[in-house]
């Protein structure tokens, strides 16, 4: 009998909660199955007293691909004519329910980051508090290079993280940003080897969910004041750059040609 996925599952050790967003056919992929349950399992955390420390991380050797652009690629070619703009608009309330419940979150999030992150997935860990790479990951800020207008907040903390010229040349570009560089530039904080992101991530978390978690939620709640006092507008500014440009026929050519592309190296 086939197993219905779970999308996401949640594992409590002590006062450490991790967060796996489990859908590897989609490499973690932001859809309707995905996006619900991520933003409920984040929200309903912000409430639970046990939880001192969360780690966000994928199942299946990656992180999230970002939006389920297959997804989006089928409902063109079954709505000829159309674009993916009310596509993008469904996944794009639950990407920012996940930004704003890991920036708003009173306790430290820590990122455990093994394979690929890009879109959303990047984006989100932009947002988090620390961040644990494998040394072999590969983030991916492709927004543009498939039509799209970088959303979830990207280009509000990476214009802060590497200031406007750089940040313009990742997006511009979409080349990979290799981990070594990444924590160079501040969104890494912490490497580890193919495999060891989780572990690593771990140990930070046992670390954190030892100190004062009144102070360390003070102390994070005034790091976001400092620099995300204009989030919330930003991101409703993106979100509405990301819907037009998915109805533009531009992104229809290119994510035709990425799943195709995506499709021929799983063979």
């Amino acid at each position: 009998m086939e197993q219905t996925p779970e999308y996401v599952r949640i594992q409590r050790e002590g006062a450490v909660v991790t967060v796996t967003m489990d859908n590897p056919a989609t490499m973690n992929g932001m859809d309707d199955e995905m996006g619900p349950r991520l933003s409920r399992a984040l929200e309903s955390l912000a409430h639970d007293h046990e939880t001192r420390v969360v780690i966000l991380t994928g199942a299946g050797g990656n992180f999230s691909g970002g939006g389920n652009l297959k997804r989006a690629a089928a409902f063109i070619a079954e709505h000829p004519g159309q674009g993916a703009g009310k596509v993008f608009a469904n996944y794009l309330q639950y990407v920012i329910r996940v930004v704003l419940a890991i920036t708003e979150l009173p306790k430290p999030l820590i990122c455990a980051v093994e394979g690929a992150s890009s879109g959303a997935g990047l984006a989100w860990m932009a947002a988090g508090d620390l961040v644990v790479a494998a040394d072999d990951a590969r983030l991916v800020p492709g927004f543009v290079k498939v039509g799209l207008v970088p959303g979830a907040g990207s280009t509000y903390h990476f214009s802060h993280l590497f200031g406007p010229a750089l940040a313009a040349e990742l997006f511009y570009l979409g080349d990979t940003l290799s981990p070594q560089r990444a924590h160079e530039l501040g969104l890494v904080t912490h490497l580890a080897p193919h495999g060891g992101a989780l572990e690593k991530a771990r140990e930070l978390a046992e670390k954190l969910a030892q100190g004062p978690a009144e102070a360390l939620a003070a102390t994070k709640r005034r790091l976001g004041r400092a620099i995300r006092t204009g989030l919330a507008p930003h991101l409703e500014d993106e979100r509405l750059g990301v819907i037009t440009a998915a109805d533009d026929p531009e992104f229809a050519r290119r994510v035709e040609r990425f799943v195709n592309k995506s499709s021929s190296k799983e063979k």
